[in-house]
């Protein structure tokens, strides 16, 4: 899991690493899916003139085909790519392709298929992209993202995740052994301006995608790899070639496989709407483009261009989209007296024609080895007024004999793009204070360390990123305070304890969301204006909640009346939401192991969390909106899964200070102590959160309860019928209903 992940940093370039699976680092041999790929180190590269190179042919020979593998024994780097699961292969991002709403397609959770990725502010979501948009892994950021770039980088028959982030950074992602989670792999300086082009295919022809960066300003071409298991490098042996006399404004650059041996050409269309191929070869000792041919003025300025695999061989082919009338062309990538070919033995069939639509590929549906879909591209539409998509998939019509496209769905785009909120610092100061009559250290530096990092942790996953507390100070230093344990628990309040230690540190303590206090002996703990923590309550839950006191948040109850702490003011059902981080004295934890398996979890319950969650995420029921309705089916969003295609809450009652709240909850994360996924239902009460236990807390399968609305008023109640928990995508259905009649 994420949280136990191993970091270290290493002396080139400040760089980041850490492990995903199938990386290593030292050898010169990396092992991946029983493919033994020779790997070299690269030194950083300088930036590397470009040599004037002429094809071996004229421009007449030339045209019609790629000069290059044929013509030059010297090319050393033949490796074509590996075809995974469902005859996957890697079509890396193009910036120029943009899909609204900050969406991408790339093959993430290694099943062969294309998968949705999406991103906001510092967020990363992944889902399916079948009918229902099944929710698979997510991944938050400390900065906000610019960019996001996919493709298979490392050669592992999957696509590998870059985000180009508001710090200038490039934070790579792999995905997890068990395919449900990102793993952050590295992090590096970012390579790419903002007015700068980004454009993923294997160039060299080795297996792994490259970056090739086109500075649509003007200046030069440059391509970057990554050769190792870590790091792209500015490719050394990198030649613009017969892309130098190429004019730099207004291009539209594709990657494609032209003659199906694996390795990239670029297609470009310039301004002119003419269609310039230029195949790349190994020349010289260098990686280079070599102009093949120029067409006619084909293109035109409503025209979509992208490249996808149309009639079902290994050749990438050309499509022109028209944006605004949805019309659509196929043609063959080859020169055809100033044209290119016209595909005639695939109908575009039921590929969608709304006008304002644009046109993405993937590999989408399970072919099963039917003709005409092993080696071809699905098609997505995006309709431009609706944001939705309209999938049709490649297929074989065996009444008319010819390869074409059936409509497989229409359906809303991914929204998890907007209505997050907005990323906010909220830095802690951590003081370690040793009484004046006791030296020793309850725990060592590296403890410490852990667990501020875990408290950071737990409050980005809680927020759905939008707390940033890496910022947070953690002092190694003890400071020694001039009082002894028994005269600080003689102290008349919490408040003068923790400040006793405060004041004990004399640098700063401006800036900061709240201080945590840590004494290296016993007595009270808790919070009181200030944390305060002791040798035994030095564990993530009881931090977490005490930091949320700082934060703002009062304890949670249930319905019981139960005392639990009878000794001082303890409210009825105080402390009894077993599955929420404000009744942190009695709630579900797991051991951590990065605290020497100390308490940590559970996550917080929807009501307290409503800050975090977009309103487009939460669905409200008044209750005439029920009166006199059929049940209603919903589907909930695990709350800490919010790549779920689901509601994360949903609301049912008389006003925003009186409602009914319903969440699911999935063993995961921070929730791994739970005792098994449930849905769960709370009572609000002018923001007291209470939890509902009639008929038992934890609402499982084939649980129907009613749940009176106004009690002492006979009649009036709603019904939650709980119908399943879904195998995969971390939702729960459910029906809602209310019984009895309002009374105007």
């Amino acid at each position: 899991m994420k949280y136990t992940m191993n970091k270290w940093s290493i002396n080139l370039l400040t760089l980041s690493i850490s492990i995903i699976p199938g990386l290593s680092i030292g050898s010169g041999i990396t092992i991946v899916h029983n493919a033994v790929v020779p790997t070299t180190k690269i030194p950083v590269a300088a930036q590397i003139e470009g040599i004037n190179q002429s094809p071996p042919c004229s421009q007449k020979e030339c045209a019609g085909k790629i000069p290059g593998d044929a013509n030059n024994v010297n090319k050393d780097i033949t490796a074509s790519r590996p075809i995974a699961a469902g005859n996957y292969y890697s079509r890396g991002s193009n910036s120029q392709l943009s899909i609204p709403q900050n969406i991408s397609l790339a093959e993430i959770n290694r099943d062969g298929k294309s998968d949705f990725i999406q991103y906001a502010d510092n967020k990363i979501f992944v889902s399916k992209t079948d009918f229902n948009k099944i929710g698979l892994m997510h991944t938050y950021l400390r900065n906000p993202i610019k960019r996001v770039i996919t493709g298979d980088f490392h050669r592992d028959n999957y696509d590998q995740v870059c985000a180009i982030t508001t710090a200038n950074e490039l934070v790579c992602y792999g995905t997890s052994t068990d395919n449900k989670e990102l793993w952050w792999w590295f992090t590096q300086s970012n390579f790419i301006a903002d007015g700068e082009d980004s454009i993923v295919g294997d160039f060299d022809g080795d297996g792994r995608d490259d970056i090739l960066v086109y500075p649509r300003s003007g200046g030069k071409f440059r391509l970057y790899s990554l050769k190792e298991d870590h790091f792209f490098r500015l490719m050394e042996n990198f030649d613009e070639g017969n892309l130098q006399g190429l004019a730099r404004n207004n291009l539209q650059i594709r990657a494609a496989d032209v003659d199906g041996n694996g390795r990239d050409d670029l297609v470009i269309i310039n301004p002119q709407g003419q269609v310039l191929l230029y195949g790349s070869t190994y020349h010289n000792g260098r990686n280079t483009f070599w102009w093949a041919f120029t067409t006619n003025q084909i293109v035109g300025s409503n025209e979509q261009v992208t490249v996808a695999r149309i009639d079902n061989n290994t050749t990438d082919d050309l499509v022109m989209h028209n944006k605004e009338t949805g019309e659509t062309r196929f043609f063959k990538i080859e020169y055809a007296n100033g044209s290119l070919p016209a595909m005639e033995n695939v109908a575009t069939g039921q590929i969608n024609q709304d006008r304002r639509s644009l046109l993405f590929w993937g590999h989408m549906h399970d072919h099963n080895g039917e003709t005409g879909a092993v080696n071809r591209d699905d098609a997505m539409a995006y309709l431009l007024d609706s944001n939705m998509f309209a999938r049709s998939d490649a297929r074989w019509d065996s009444n008319a004999r010819q390869l074409t496209y059936w409509w497989a769905y229409t359906q809303h785009a991914p929204n998890n793009h907007a209505g997050w909120t907005a990323m906010q610092k909220k830095p802690l100061l951590f003081l370690k204070c040793k009484f004046a009559d006791i030296n020793a250290e309850p725990e060592t530096n590296q403890f410490y360390r852990n667990l501020n990092n875990a408290n950071n942790d737990y409050w980005r996953d809680i927020s759905y990123g939008a707390w940033n507390l890496y910022d947070s100070k953690l002092v190694d230093e003890w400071q020694r305070m001039s009082i002894t344990n028994a005269d600080w628990n003689r102290l008349p309040n919490r408040w003068e304890r923790a400040d006793y230690c405060a004041r004990a540190y004399t640098g700063s303590k401006d800036g900061y969301s709240g201080i945590v206090t840590l004494v290296n002996g016993e007595g009270d703990a808790g919070n009181h204006g200030y944390v305060l923590l002791t040798p035994d309550s030095s564990n993530l839950t009881f931090m977490s909640h005490e930091v949320g006191h700082t934060f703002g948040w009062g304890h949670s109850f249930d319905d019981t009346g139960r005392i639990h702490e009878p000794d001082w003011p303890s409210q009825p059902g105080e402390y009894y939401d077993h599955w929420d981080i404000m009744s942190a004295m009695d709630v579900a934890t797991f051991a951590y192991q990065p605290i020497n398996g100390r308490a940590a979890g559970p996550e917080m319950n929807a009501p307290l969390r409503k800050a975090f969650i977009p309103q487009h995420r939460i669905r409200r029921f008044t209750l005439s909106e029920l009166e006199g309705r059929e049940p209603i089916k919903l589907d909930i969003a695990a709350l800490n899964k919010p790549e779920a295609n689901g509601y994360l809450e949903v609301r049912l009652g008389h006003s925003e200070q009186d409602y009914y709240s319903i969440e699911y909850r999935v063993k995961s994360g921070w929730d791994q102590g739970i005792p098994r996924n449930t849905v769960l239902v709370h009572h609000v009460v002018n923001g007291k959160s209470i939890l509902i236990t009639q008929g038992g807390t934890e609402r499982l399968p084939g649980s129907s309860n009613t749940f009176d609305l106004n009690p002492g008023v006979s009649g009036l109640r709603f019904r939650l019928n709980v119908d399943s928990f879904a195998s995969e995508g971390y939702t729960a259905t459910v029906h809602l209903s209310l019984e009895g009649s309002l009374v105007y």
